[in-house]
């Protein structure tokens, strides 16, 4: 991992106590104590740990929530959802999330999930040849085209001093990925979990992840702008069942492992590495140090750094790429308010 972020981040299993997390009993009480409804949009990744650990451990309902659940496992059905109100909340990646913003989807991001700078890796199929980001001339990489995967490729070809008319890029969805990297019909592959793991798993060899060429991101929680601004009460019930999920993670990362495995349909071995290895989950707090690598504190927001200092390169590279027509002003689509209120500071 860089130095960036080295001081306000869980680093899970590293022990000791975690500042900001459990509220005193008197103010979980009063959480708990009128149950209200928001409509929660969720996508099976690994990076959305603590939604699947306050899922399975009942921690909704303990601070007063009623979620109705929705799968989604495309960012174009998560916009249509925000755009028709069928959702009110939810979380994804930063490019789904810089689409959206740079589409007018109504939705602002009001806190941030994760730093996963290693859960996301160039993976070669054995007898590939490729064994470091150089090899990759001449052959067959795939990944799924406008994903921070893309991105990430592309940042690594540039460090390696290679192009993409250097290589055969193959525009791969994760259902079509497996098959081909057994079959043979790819080299490698530049994914996100669980699919990392299950190439490694198949016989493949990390070559690099996103930290090795710079391109770090996460996952971030979205709101329906107009929900955001009319349900301050429910969105601070969720801010503190998201840190209740963070102090379980912390605390015993084997029994969160064990949720996502579950629920996602992946090994242990798999969700217990991404939890302890390759992404953090910062407590609310420390996402708003002003120095946390994807710090959301709006004076480091007015800088263009923290959390903007990763949108602003992904965005440009959307731009580039043709899949969104402008960089979107960011410090109007990210709300920091229910977060300053949360903490109890001045926004």
């Amino acid at each position: 991992m860089s130095d960036l972020g080295r001081k306000n981040f869980v680093r899970l299993g590293a022990g000791g106590a975690v500042a900001g997390v459990l509220a005193p009993s008197a103010i979980a009480k009063a959480l708990a104590a009128s149950s209200m409804p928001v409509r929660l949009g969720w996508q099976p990744t690994l990076n959305g740990a603590r939604f699947f650990v306050a899922r399975d451990e009942g921690l909704f309902a303990k601070n007063g929530l009623d979620v109705d659940l929705l799968k989604f496992t495309s960012g174009p059905a998560f916009f249509a959802a925000f755009q028709s109100k069928s959702i009110d909340v939810g979380f994804m990646g930063t490019p789904p999330a810089i689409i959206g913003i740079a589409q007018g989807v109504p939705m602002e991001i009001f806190a941030v999930e994760n730093y996963a700078p290693g859960s996301e890796a160039l993976v070669a199929r054995a007898g590939s040849g490729i064994t470091t980001l150089k090899d990759m001339k001449g052959k067959k990489i795939a990944t799924a085209r406008g994903s921070s995967g893309d991105y990430a490729l592309r940042k690594g070809l540039k460090k390696a001093g290679l192009t993409l008319d250097d290589i055969q890029l193959v525009d791969l969805s994760v259902p079509a990925l497996l098959p081909a990297f057994r079959r043979g019909d790819i080299d490698a592959g530049w994914y996100w979990e669980p699919w990392q793991g299950e190439m490694v798993a198949a016989g493949g060899t990390q070559i690099a992840d996103d930290s090795q060429v710079g391109a770090f991101g996460g996952i971030v929680w979205v709101a329906r702008t107009e929900w955001l601004q009319q349900n301050g009460a429910a969105t601070q019930k969720l801010l503190h069942t998201i840190d209740d999920a963070t102090a379980t993670i912390v605390k015993d990362p084997r029994r969160a492992a064990a949720y996502i495995a579950k629920d996602i349909g992946v090994s242990e071995s798999i969700a217990l590495r991404v939890l302890t290895k390759e992404a953090t989950w910062p407590t609310m707090r420390q996402s708003y140090a002003k120095d946390y690598v994807l710090s959301i504190n709006p004076q480091t927001l007015k800088e263009h750094a923290g959390l903007i200092s990763a949108l602003l390169p992904q965005a440009t590279f959307l731009q580039e790429s043709h899949s969104i027509a402008a960089v979107p002003d960011f410090l109007s689509a990210i709300n920091t308010s229910a977060l300053s209120e949360y903490l109890g500071v001045k926004a």
